[in-house]
């Protein structure tokens, strides 16, 4: 199937990606050339359309994981610290 061949070239490509230390690059169209050529692969419209458009779902995905990964937000009490509190939540040791 046509379909699946591009597939596992996406998936070789995306093998190869690198980062920013902000996130993923995109597979630009210099790694897709180059892997082209050491490949022998001569791609067809379709084939490079299809590659650009996983690559793009591809990043969108991990930006997506990277936000739901982040720490959410620690809450502070809106009660005011008195003595009372901080005798209840560190309570004296010595009896």
């Amino acid at each position: 199937m046509a379909g699946e061949q591009v597939w596992y070239w996406f998936r070789e490509l995306d093998s190869q990606r690198t980062g920013n230390g902000f996130g993923a690059n995109a597979i630009g169209f210099q790694a897709i050339a180059e892997w082209s050529r050491l490949r022998g692969v001569t791609l067809r419209q379709w084939q490079l359309d299809a590659i650009v458009a996983m690559d793009l779902k591809r990043r969108e995905l991990m930006a997506q994981k990277a936000v739901e990964k982040e720490e959410p937000e620690q809450q502070v009490s809106e009660r005011p610290l008195s003595s009372r509190l901080f005798d209840a939540i560190f309570p004296n040791k010595r009896k």
